[in-house]
């Protein structure tokens, strides 16, 4: 006679726990649920005992779900992202959910949409202007999928959107190099495109000008590669700029922010001393910059943290109107805007 494979009833009783009890712990949920230590410890064992593993497939059909999240990347090389996926992972993870990262660069199409429309997964987490205009959003939602987006301003009331106070940064950035008695400040930027007014880091960097009486200068906002190579031919570009040289310079993000320290270094400018920069990020590699870079911080643990938090939500309680989150940031001074030979009033 064939033996019977074991069930969760047969764990629940080895155990002395109901079988709800087994099923939370065995789909990585006690934490969640607060199931003590000692609890979670004789499902374990029980199920060692037994040789019992969880049938997930079978859960997943019964379930209608395969408890995976996607989350479309518009790169993979920037460190901004591994900090925001980790956290991701991790706030899934304590719901019982696992992320599959998936990279689409800027003008490739959404590939993966047929995959998604056949409920690979749950739901998706998008990041990337290009990624979360695309149509195929709405279309992914109307089939069944949740659906939330990082950084961009939601494209339907039903998706929610998670971003941080890019403009506040942009703001608080400009106005720091201001205070520093620095008037003809640069702008290295990713890109230019259409936003909602009040959403950018432009908005917050104009917004710091006008405040102090400094007339913008287009030629003074320089778009390039979005890498530290791009952060270098920026910054050439910048102090071949029209008028009189620039003295310091808000940067879209740590990474050209590097580039641009790289490159003054190379063209023999002292910083700060001939020239200041900020970025924008937080990163870890902007503590070991010569001099160290100050920046604006971006809470990117926050960031994946919440947007994995809010699909789930989404998924499991299929709400018809999105959330709006929008997290602070704050700035991090350090050596290379030259506060501290130079404090602001």
């Amino acid at each position: 006679m064939t033996k019977r494979a074991p069930t969760s009833a047969d764990v629940a009783r080895l155990a002395g726990v109901s079988q709800t009890t087994v099923s939370q712990v065995l789909n990585g949920k006690a934490g969640v649920t607060r199931i003590s230590p000692d609890t979670r410890d004789k499902v374990i064992e029980a199920a060692r005992q037994l040789g019992y593993t969880p049938n997930h497939a079978a859960r997943s059909l019964r379930e209608r779900r395969t408890k995976l999240i996607a989350l479309i990347l518009p790169t993979i090389d920037n460190p901004y992202f591994s900090d925001v996926v980790n956290a991701a992972q991790e706030a899934a993870r304590e719901s019982g959910y696992a992320v599959a990262v998936i990279p689409i660069r800027a003008g490739e199409e959404f590939r993966v949409s047929s995959l998604l429309q056949g409920a690979a997964c749950d739901g998706i987490i998008v990041a990337g202007h290009d990624n979360c205009s695309s149509p195929e959003l709405n279309l992914l939602r109307a089939r069944g999928l949740a659906v939330a987006v990082l950084q961009e301003e939601s494209p339907d009331p039903a998706i929610s959107s998670i971003s941080v106070d890019l403009a506040e940064g942009g703001y608080l950035a400009t106005r720091h190099l201001v205070g520093l008695g620095h008037r003809r400040i640069g702008h290295v930027t990713e890109r230019l495109r259409p936003a909602a007014e009040g959403r950018s880091r432009m908005d917050g960097y104009r917004r710091a000008l006008e405040e102090a009486g400094i007339p913008f200068d287009g030629d003074l906002v320089v778009v390039t590669e979005n890498s530290m190579g791009g952060g270098a031919a920026a910054l050439d570009r910048l102090l071949l700029a029209g008028g009189e040289r620039p003295t310091a310079a808000f940067v879209y993000n740590d990474q050209l922010a590097v580039g641009v320290l790289s490159q003054l270094r190379a063209r023999g400018l002292r910083v700060p001393g001939d020239f200041a920069v900020v970025g924008f990020d937080g990163l870890a590699i902007g503590a070991f910059t010569a001099p160290p870079l100050t920046t604006v911080d971006s809470p990117r643990g926050a960031l994946g943290r919440l947007a994995a938090q809010t699909l789930i939500r989404a998924i499991e309680e299929g709400a018809a109107v999105g959330e709006a989150h929008r997290l602070p940031v704050r700035l991090m001074v350090r050596g290379s805007c030259g506060a501290l030979e130079h404090p602001a009033p």
